[in-house]
């Protein structure tokens, strides 16, 4: 008898066993568990709404002065935006990372026609370990402690309070410089756990046996594309933002 498997069992199984998981899954199949991980990272994104927009509110609260209050009036919306896109937009890092990971990858597997549907949906299956992200900026949004009078740098910056990567290392009281914090959110485990996975499901793709280039396709196109969105961060947050 067959035994239909869950799309969430078969995402839990990615995250511990890509290559087993990508094995098993066929077709149709792949594309459904790739449709999963999107949906499951951008509702566990989204939970944190409510504990962020709480926040804002309460640090752009009428303070008595008008020229402040205009001043966070005009903010809020921008702000507000921001928020909604960092919740609701899958990494563009990894998205972007992906898309090269497929252009670098083609042309080497030679892939026929019918097959190269395959390679794209590998792609966007290592995008999975983001869920583990989302969860711990999930708990680490609703278990922070803030002070009375919040300001709202922190309602947005509240799930980057999560980190894996060289900010862990990070023990000076003092803010770390931005250049740090713009290297720890391309480069730590989570997206080191994404290039494991798609590396084995490149080994899948071309035959079982892995070869160099199928880790080091993935770390190059992790590498341009933290470096184009680091690039592209200031008029990305231009744009949400909007004129004060």
């Amino acid at each position: 008898m067959h035994i239909r498997v869950s799309p969430f069992k078969r995402l839990g199984g990615l995250l511990v066993d890509p290559a087993g998981t990508a094995k098993a899954a066929h077709g149709s199949e792949l594309g459904g568990l790739a449709l999963t991980v999107f949906t499951a990272v951008a509702a566990v994104g989204a939970c944190t709404l409510p504990r962020q927009l709480s926040v804002l509110d309460h640090a752009l609260s009428a303070t008595g002065q008008p020229a402040l209050d205009m001043h966070y009036q005009a903010m809020r919306s921008g702000l507000t935006r921001v928020i909604i896109a960092d919740r609701l937009v899958l990494s563009p890092t990894l998205l972007l990372a992906a898309f090269l990971l497929v252009l670098a990858s083609e042309p080497i597997l030679a892939l026929a026609r019918d097959r190269r549907k395959t390679l794209w949906v590998v792609a966007l299956l290592g995008l999975a370990p983001l869920l583990v992200q989302q969860v711990g900026e999930l708990i680490l949004t609703y278990l922070a402690s803030l002070g009375p009078n919040p300001s709202p740098g922190e309602a947005v910056n509240l799930p980057q309070r999560f980190v894996t990567g060289p900010l862990l290392l990070w023990k000076d009281e003092a803010s770390p410089p931005a250049w740090l914090e713009a290297i720890d959110a391309r480069f730590n485990l989570i997206t080191l756990w994404c290039v494991a996975v798609w590396s084995l499901g490149l080994r899948t793709l071309d035959g079982g046996k892995l070869r160099p280039w199928h880790v080091g396709a993935p770390l190059m196109s992790l590498g341009i594309a933290g470096a184009a969105t680091w690039v592209a961060t200031p008029w990305v947050m231009s744009a949400l933002l909007g004129r004060p």
